[in-house]
């Protein structure tokens, strides 16, 4: 099973979030979301999570958001998760944060990568990868998939990040 849990939407909110400690006050980012299954949905994004690329989240973007199952959460309307990984989806794209086998099958059994020559393989830092991916927990960046099951891609991006 899946460690971690995608929660895809429309920003239609960022803020600073500020608190007592001056150290971290600043650090994170609240960001309000209207998600495609859910609703609105508020995301805390700390500055140690992971954003794909580096890129700048704004109003009106499509992105999908990851937190981490096991981390305690909020009973409040609307639901609030604190984000582990961020990566901007516009329409057509998809994301997915997993450990994937040697087999490149994800741990629940509902995708599979095939890879190409076209899959750009980088570590989080931007830096390429050129080692084994099993094993790893994988950021995955993909178009469409078959209708099977386990569905199948071909991934445009894959993030390894070398501990899971």
């Amino acid at each position: 099973m899946a460690n971690y849990t995608p929660t895809v939407g429309i920003i239609t909110y960022i803020d600073t979030q500020t608190t007592g400690n001056t150290r971290t006050s600043g650090c994170t980012l609240y960001i309000s979301v209207v998600t495609e299954d859910q609703g609105p949905v508020n995301i805390l994004l700390p500055s140690t999570a992971y954003v794909l690329n580096n890129r700048p989240l704004q109003v009106g973007d499509r992105v999908t958001f990851f937190y981490d199952t096991q981390a305690p959460v909020p009973l409040i309307y609307p639901p609030q998760y604190q984000a582990v990984a961020a990566a901007y989806t516009p329409h057509g794209l998809n994301a997915y944060l997993d450990v994937f086998n040697s087999m490149l099958t994800n741990s629940d059994n509902t995708l599979i990568l095939n890879m190409s020559g076209n899959t750009t393989l980088t570590l989080p830092n931007g830096q390429p990868f050129r080692g084994d991916l099993a094993g790893k927990l994988l950021l995955v960046i993909y178009g469409a998939t078959t209708r099977s099951i386990p569905a199948q891609t071909s991934p445009r991006q894959i993030v390894a990040f070398c501990t899971a």
